[in-house]
C-alpha cells in the first residue's frame, strides 16, 4: 500500500484549483456571450405581431390576418406562450431580448451538464467535467443563435429527458413532470412532438432490454399526449405537429427555398464550399455525426438500448435540416460524451502493465495492481489535465475574439455583436422610410422582410416566414418569381401592388426586372440603402420623385472620391490575423458600404459608386475583395487597365 501512494500522491496532491469546474464555467461564459448577437430573426417580427393582436383583441388567433399569403386561413399559433414572453421582454428594449435570449440558450447546456453528471458512471469526476466542456466547446460552434421558440423548446427537451432518465434510475415520481411539460410546449411551440417521440423512444427502449411494457411508464406517456390536446384548438392543435413534421421532412417547395430545412450531408454543398469546409461549422456538424455513429455503436454493444434509439432518431433528425442541430445537439452531446468518456476509461484499464507480473506472489501482485492504477492515474491526469487548459484557452479567445466581431469575421458569419436591431439582416432603415413618409399600401415584399414589416410597419405584408399556413400554389408563384428572370411581372400584374420592398443583393431576379423595365415597370426607385430598395407606384406616389445619383451625393462628402488611389493601396490582414487582432481591438466589414456600392455601380452612378467603395474599404478592418472586383469592372469599362488590373488582384 505504501508504495501506491508513493505512486498516487504527485498527482493527488494538486493545487486545489479543479480544472473540469473552470474549463465548465468558461465554456458557459463563452455560450452567453456568443448569444449577443444583433437581432437578425426575419422571423421575430411576426411572433411580436401575433402577441400584441393577442393582447389587443384577448383571445387566441385561429384565422390570420397578417398576411396575403395565408389570408383568411387557418392559423394554428401555438407559439402563443412564447410570443407573449419575448413581447414583454421587447417593450422592455431589444437589449433585455437579447440578453434573455442568450441566457435561455445558456440555460439549456447547463441542463446538458446536469443530466450528463448524471448519466455517466465513470469516477473519473474531473475529467468528466473536462471532456464535457471540450466537447462542448467544439459542437456548439454550429449553433443557430437566433431569437427563436426553438430555444424553449431546448429545454423543454432537456428537461423531458432529465426526467425520463431520473425514471430509469429508479425514480417513479419523476414521471409526474412529464404531462406538466407537454403541456407547456404544446402551447409555447409546434415541434412538442419530439418531445412525443422521445418519450415513445423510452417506452421502445424499456421493452427492448426487458422484454416486457413498462406499464407505468406507458400510462404517463398516454397522460403526456393527453394533455397535448390542452391547447387552443384541442385534437387539431396536438395533431398539427404532426403535419408540421411532415412538411420539414417532407420533399417540397418549401424545403427547397428554406436554406435550414436543408440536410447538412448534401455532397453538393461541401463541393461548393471548396476549401472553405475545412474550417467551416458544417465540418463540426459532419465530425459529431462521426461520433455519433461511434457511440451507436458502443450503446449497441453494451444494450442500451433507448441510449441507441436517440441517437439514431435524432441523428436523422439532424439528417432531415440544418435547423434540427439544436435539437440534435440536446439529446446527442451528454451521450456522445458518456460513450466518449467509456472509451477512454476502457482503454487506460487495459493499459502498459505487463502480465508476467501475474506469476509472482499475492503481495507482488497486489503491488503491481496498485502500481497499474498509479500509471493509469498518471495518463489519465495528463489528458485531463490538457484538455481542460485547451477548453479554458479556446473559450477565452472565442469570447473576446466574439464581443469584437473577429470571430465572426474568421468564420464568415454575418452576424454581429450587440443589442439593437441588425441592419445587414432586416429593413430597420428602409421600414423607418415608409413611416416617416406616410407611404402606405399594397405591398410586394420579400419572403425575409415579412416579419419585420409586419410588428414595424403596421401594415399587412405579403408575403413572411410562416411557411405552414400558407397555400403553396401561393408560395410557388413567389418562388418562381425569384428563381425565373423577369417572373416577378407575373405577381406585379396578379396582385398589383403600391409599394415593392426586397434586399437587392437577395432578390437578384426582381432587381434586374426593374432595372431593364425602368420605363415600362410603372415603378421607380425611391430609396435604398445596405441592404434594401424601395420601388413604388408611379401613378400612386407622383408626390415622390425618382432616386437620381444627385439625391445620393447630397448626402455624401464628395471629396472622398480622391482618396480612391490611397484607399486601394491599403493592405489588410488575412482571416487568422484577423482573429489575432480581435483580441484587443474591434474587427468590422462594412457590408451596407459594400452593397451601396454595388447598387450605385449598377445603376450608372459611377460617382457614388467610388465614393460608397472608399468608405467601405476605410470603414473595414479586413479583406474587401467584392469591392475591388465591382472597382475592377469599373476602370476596365473606363478602358484604366492599369488600376484595372491592380483591383482585380486584390479581389482574388
Amino acid at each position: 500500500m505504501n508504495i501506491a501512494k508513493k505512486h498516487l500522491q504527485p498527482h493527488l496532491v494538486t493545487t486545489g484549483l479543479n480544472l473540469g469546474v473552470v474549463s465548465v464555467a468558461m465554456v458557459l461564459i463563452m455560450i452567453f456571450i456568443m448569444g449577443l448577437l444583433k437581432i437578425y430573426s426575419p422571423d421575430l417580427g411576426f411572433h411580436l405581431k401575433s402577441a400584441e393582436w393577442i393582447i389587443a383583441h384577448k383571445q387566441f388567433i385561429y384565422t390570420d390576418s397578417f398576411s396575403v399569403s395565408s389570408e383568411g386561413g387557418q392559423y394554428f399559433d401555438l407559439q402563443w406562450l412564447y410570443q407573449l414572453l419575448i413581447y414583454g421582454l421587447y417593450t422592455q428594449g431589444a437589449a433585455v431580448l437579447v440578453i434573455a435570449n442568450a441566457l435561455l440558450v445558456t440555460i439549456s447546456f447547463a441542463l446538458l451538464l446536469f443530466r450528463f453528471v448524471k448519466i455517466t458512471e465513470s469516477d473519473n469526476n474531473k475529467m468528466k467535467l473536462a471532456l464535457f466542456a471540450f466537447i462542448t466547446l467544439l459542437f456548439v460552434q454550429p449553433l443557430s443563435f437566433e431569437i427563436r421558440p426553438h430555444v424553449l423548446s431546448w429545454i423543454y427537451l432537456n428537461l423531458t429527458l432529465f426526467f425520463l432518465e431520473s425514471y430509469k434510475r429508479a425514480n417513479t415520481k419523476a414521471l409526474f413532470a412529464l404531462p406538466i411539460i407537454m403541456l407547456l410546449w404544446i402551447n409555447t411551440h409546434s415541434l412538442a412532438v419530439l418531445g412525443l417521440i422521445t418519450i415513445a423512444i423510452y417506452n421502445a427502449g424499456s421493452y427492448l432490454k426487458n422484454g416486457q411494457i413498462d406499464k407505468r411508464l406507458l400510462l404517463f406517456s398516454g397522460i403526456s399526449l393527453a394533455a397535448c390536446v390542452i391547447n387552443p384548438y384541442f385534437i387539431e392543435g396536438m395533431i398539427f405537429p404532426f403535419k408540421q413534421f411532415g412538411i420539414i421532412s417532407g420533399n417540397n417547395l418549401f424545403k427547397s427555398y428554406v436554406g435550414e430545412l436543408q440536410s447538412p450531408f448534401t455532397p453538393a454543398e461541401i463541393k461548393m464550399m471548396g476549401a472553405y469546409y475545412f474550417i467551416s461549422p458544417l465540418l463540426i456538424i459532419h465530425l459529431s455525426a462521426i461520433i455519433s455513429v461511434f457511440s451507436i455503436f458502443l450503446s449497441l454493444k453494451q444494450k442500451q438500448y433507448t441510449d441507441t434509439l436517440l441517437l439514431v432518431t435524432f441523428l436523422f433528425l439532424l439528417h432531415l435540416g440544418h435547423k434540427n442541430y439544436g435539437y440534435y445537439l440536446m439529446v446527442t452531446l451528454p451521450l456522445i460524451t458518456k460513450y466518449t468518456l467509456n472509451w477512454l476509461d476502457s482503454r487506460n484499464k487495459k493499459n502498459k502493465i505487463s502480465q508476467k507480473e501475474q506469476a509472482v506472489s499475492k503481495k507482488k501482485m497486489i503491488i503491481a495492481d496498485e502500481q497499474k492504477v498509479a500509471v493509469a492515474f498518471a495518463s489519465n491526469h495528463k489528458l485531463y489535465q490538457r484538455v481542460s487548459y485547451i477548453s479554458i484557452v479556446v473559450a477565452i479567445l472565442v469570447s473576446i475574439t466574439s464581443i469584437t466581431d473577429a470571430y465572426q469575421l474568421f468564420r464568415t458569419s454575418p452576424y454581429r455583436f450587440g443589442f439593437t436591431e441588425s441592419n445587414d439582416e432586416l429593413p430597420v432603415e428602409a421600414t423607418n422610410f415608409l413611416v416617416k413618409n406616410h407611404i402606405r399600401g399594397r405591398m410586394l415584399n420579400h419572403l425575409n422582410f415579412g416579419g419585420y414589416l409586419m410588428f414595424h410597419y403596421k401594415e399587412k405584408v405579403f408575403i413572411d416566414g410562416r411557411i405552414e399556413p400558407m397555400d403553396e400554389n401561393f408560395f410557388s408563384k413567389y418562388y418562381e418569381s425569384n428563381l425565373v428572370p423577369g417572373a416577378v411581372k407575373n405577381l406585379l400584374k396578379e396582385y398589383d401592388p403600391e409599394i415593392v420592398i426586397f434586399p437587392y443583393m437577395k432578390a437578384t431576379n426582381w432587381w434586374a426586372y426593374f432595372l431593364s423595365n425602368k420605363n415600362q415597370s410603372g415603378y421607380k426607385p425611391v430609396y435604398f440603402d445596405g441592404l434594401s430598395v424601395i420601388y413604388i407606384k408611379s401613378s400612386a406616389f407622383m408626390q415622390f420623385p425618382e432616386l437620381k445619383e444627385s439625391d445620393i451625393l447630397s448626402a455624401l462628402d464628395t471629396n472622398i472620391v480622391n482618396r480612391i488611389n490611397q484607399s486601394i493601396e491599403i493592405k489588410k490582414p488575412i482571416r487568422p490575423m484577423v482573429l489575432m487582432k480581435g483580441l484587443w481591438k474591434k474587427q468590422s466589414f462594412s457590408l451596407a458600404d459594400q452593397n451601396r456600392a454595388t447598387y450605385c455601380f449598377t445603376n450608372g452612378f459611377d460617382t457614388a459608386g467610388i465614393i460608397y467603395s472608399v468608405m467601405g474599404i476605410e470603414n473595414s478592418t479586413v479583406r474587401t475583395p467584392n469591392i475591388f472586383k465591382n472597382l475592377s469592372i469599373y476602370y476596365q469599362e473606363k478602358k484604366i487597365y492599369n488600376m484595372a488590373q491592380l483591383c482585380e488582384e486584390k479581389s482574388e
